[in-house]
């Protein structure tokens, strides 16, 4: 068994201790539990993830449509609600000066104008704050953007009559913030709302959410009914099942049987990479331990247990974020807990990045130099492996718990 990350003595040989290993301690008797704590979380996790779920509470709105209105388009025109019946559209709520999350909400509905330029569909996005988007504020703006002007309106005019629609017709939340900071003056909902071609609100998408506007695009083409992708954006984001097509028959020997769908598997793979990173962190602690008591054996038992956990790893980590590029178009899954939390997660998230490839490439020379029995050098090297190593597998798990499991914000300001 190697000697992965032992200490040497002055002499450069191995220091071990007079006293002999205890047969309990003995390499396959140590890996044995970490290969079936190993098996036992990859394999519970699928039934976990197949649990029935809670009934979801879906939105409604006023089947008659949404409100009549009169308001101005940048571009000089006055717009009311006939003139968007005929054709599906998608509503957006934003404020030019906006420092949160308006300029992420255009940033979608920019992608949704360029992955639709060959359906009917149009895009209207209202200022929340009149008083300060004129028209020629809001032109400049959508000029910026790149928004076509025959598709994407952006409209504003009488204040009470945005809120009013925003609050009645569209159930969304709208008000000005009580101590007004620059940029922070409206407190606004950030979805995206899908309207038929009869006036009737039919959805709402959280702009920052990739699997709302994932599930989003696929309804604008017509690939999903708007209730089927109501009903998912209203399941707990952990228990999300498969994007079935509507009413086709799942398949009881595959998760996802057609392109753009989001299979089983793909949405629990961050919980097991959660749980590998936690499994790789006790093997190192162990190994640390084992060396700690001169156990040889053990040590490099837990280590090489390490080495291979960390491996599976890597392998479940890019097999996510590449099935999300190809599932929702996006390879990341964004930062979405309290605002206030943010600057930490940021603090833990960057070095765990730059540290990654860092520990991967230490780790290998250290085993490296075990395996050719360079001692020296590898008892040098070790020093440092071990804490950056240790440092990416702990921060993978909270970085984990902070992504998935934190309160989601839910309105802008």
């Amino acid at each position: 068994m190697l000697s992965l990350l032992l200490p040497m003595s002055p002499n450069g040989a191995p220091r071990l201790r007079a006293r002999r290993l205890s047969p309990q301690l003995s390499p396959p008797l140590v890996c044995g539990p970490v290969v079936f704590c190993l098996a036992l979380v990859l394999g519970l996790l699928p039934p976990l993830c197949h649990a029935q779920a809670p009934a979801p509470i879906l939105p409604t709105w006023d089947p008659a449509g949404i409100a009549d209105f009169e308001l101005q388009e940048c571009r000089g025109r006055q717009v009311t609600k006939s003139d968007l019946l005929g054709q599906p559209w998608l509503a957006a709520f934003i404020f030019t000066k906006c420092a949160g999350p308006c300029p992420l909400v255009s940033s979608e509905m920019k992608k949704l104008q360029d992955a639709t330029r060959d359906i009917p569909l149009r895009l209207v996005s209202f200022t929340v704050d009149p008083d300060r988007d004129t028209p020629e504020v809001l032109q400049f703006y959508a000029d910026k953007l790149g928004a076509d002007p025959d598709r994407w309106w952006f409209l504003t005019g009488d204040k009470p009559t945005i809120f009013g629609l925003v609050r009645n017709s569209f159930k969304m939340i709208v008000d000005e913030a009580e101590n007004p900071q620059p940029g922070f003056e409206v407190i606004h909902s950030i979805e995206i709302m899908h309207v038929n071609a009869e006036g009737v609100v039919v959805g709402r998408y959280n702009a920052r959410n990739e699997l709302h506007m994932a599930r989003l695009k696929k309804v604008v083409q017509g690939k999903m009914e708007p209730a089927e992708a109501q009903r998912l954006n209203a399941l707990p984001t952990d228990a999300a099942p498969t994007e079935s097509a509507a009413g086709a028959e799942p398949d009881a020997g595959a998760d996802a049987t057609a392109a753009g769908e989001i299979p089983r598997w793909v949405l629990r793979l961050p919980t097991t990479n959660a749980l590998l990173n936690a499994l790789a962190t006790i093997c190192l602690v162990s190994g640390y331990v084992f060396i700690k008591r001169g156990d040889q054996k053990s040590h490099g038992a837990m280590m090489l247990s390490a080495l291979i956990t960390s491996a599976v790893f890597l392998g479940c980590y890019l097999t996510y974020h590449f099935a999300l590029q190809r599932y929702t178009g996006s390879s990341s899954q964004p930062y979405q807990g309290p605002p206030a939390l943010k600057p930490l997660y940021l603090c833990i998230l960057i070095p765990h990045i730059l540290l990654a490839p860092v520990a991967t490439g230490m780790a290998l020379t250290t085993v490296w130099h075990a395996w050719r029995k360079n001692w020296e050098k590898h008892r040098r090297l070790a020093r440092f492996t071990f804490p950056i190593w240790l440092y990416v597998s702990v921060t993978g798990v909270i970085i984990y718990l902070m992504v998935y499991h934190l309160p989601r914000t839910a309105v802008g300001g």
